[in-house]
């Protein structure tokens, strides 16, 4: 019976030893982390806990305990201030930067003479960016140098202000006056004209300036030769007209007019002049006080001249200017009227007046050249 109370009781010393001082060793092995340390530490011996009851397990292991916070250091001594130095002068000729002007930062270096600032917008490449192969940059043209005789101006030359010159009196001349248009010199030309005709010699005895109007129409076959007709009409005007009648004559011519053009040298103007052949007309009609046609008679002919003027641009179409012109005048038919009022033509030479002289008319007119 005692034998194995023993027995029982060495099974239960195993029992319950073997357990702990397996935990003790691993506990002693692997060792838990310690705790952080709290403020302020706890003491080193606790004051035993009164009325505690014995514990049934083995105490488990001490930990090391916490080290304290090293103590503070000093705060550092105050600076003394800074001693003001005295202001010095600035260099002559030196100006204030502009507002909101930043210092370059260290090493900055200014950029080369003639070095001007990229455009909006670029980009400057990459750190490291090489350029394509067989790229080979522009070359830097020269600058270009004035043609051989060009007139530069003098050292301190002042350029006038936009808008034209002041007035006179500040040393500058007046600006130029525009230019006129060339006349033209190709295409259709119309030449109207009017003024006054007058004859010369035994036909001009009985016979006063009278009116004329004409026109001269064609085209410019260079700017030296213009081929036209013309067509003109001169007012008789008599001398001694009996008081109890009117008399009422004209002469009229139509034919060739050609004309030669010389241009002025400054281009804004021309001579003009050429011949002239004609088949001409003569008519007159007599008239009592009453205004009853008596007697009426005309010639036909032909006639031979020149005309001549000079004309000055005004615009590009038209030109304005005057001209004289020669006309000799030969009846060859001479055409009577009998009491019934119907003609008789017959020529000059059987005429029973004989032969009518030629006339001489000079002209003198004003005309407008398209």
């Amino acid at each position: 019976m005692r034998a194995a109370r023993l027995t029982f009781l060495i099974a239960a010393a195993g029992a319950a030893g073997w357990p702990t001082l397996a935990v003790g060793q691993i506990t002693q092995i692997n060792p838990p982390p310690a705790p952080p340390p709290t403020y302020p530490p706890p003491p080193a011996n606790p004051p035993p806990a009164a009325n505690k009851p014995p514990a049934s397990k083995p105490p488990a292991p001490t930990q090391p305990p916490a080290t304290s916070k090293p103590p503070a250091p000093p705060p550092p001594a105050p600076l003394a201030p800074p001693v003001a130095q005295p202001a010095q002068p600035a260099p002559p000729g030196y100006q204030q930067p502009p507002p909101g002007y930043q210092q370059p930062p260290p090493g900055y270096q200014q950029p080369p003479p003639g070095y001007q600032q990229p455009p909006p917008g670029y980009q400057q490449p990459p750190p490291g960016y090489q350029p394509p192969p067989g790229y080979q940059p522009a070359p830097a043209y020269p600058p270009s140098q004035p043609p051989p005789g060009y007139y530069q101006q003098p050292p301190g030359y002042y350029q006038p202000p936009p808008g034209g010159y002041p007035p006179a009196g500040y040393g500058y001349q007046p600006a130029p006056r525009p230019v006129r248009p060339p006349p033209r010199t190709h295409g259709f030309l119309a030449m109207p004209y009017i003024g006054f005709s007058s004859f010369a010699g035994d036909a001009g005895s009985n016979l006063d300036p009278g009116a004329m109007l004409g026109v001269l129409l064609g085209g410019r076959l260079s700017p030296m030769f213009s081929i036209n007709g013309e067509m003109r009409v001169d007012i008789l005007n008599f001398r001694s007209v009996p008081s109890s009648q009117n008399w009422d004559a004209s002469e009229f011519d139509i034919g060739v007019s050609p004309l030669f053009h010389v241009q002025f040298p400054t281009g804004n103007g021309e001579f003009v002049a050429g011949p002239k052949l004609s088949y001409s007309a003569y008519q007159l009609t007599l008239k009592d006080s009453f205004g009853t046609k008596t007697y009426g008679e005309s010639w036909h002919g032909w006639s031979t001249g020149f005309n001549a003027g000079v004309f000055f641009a005004v615009s590009r179409v038209m030109s304005i200017g005057g001209m004289v012109s020669y006309t000799y005048r030969k009846p060859t038919e001479f055409c009577p009227e009998d009491d019934f009022g119907v003609e008789h033509c017959e020529s000059v030479s059987n005429s029973p007046t004989g032969d009518i002289p030629g006339e001489n008319v000079f002209g003198f007119h004003a005309a407008l050249l398209f």
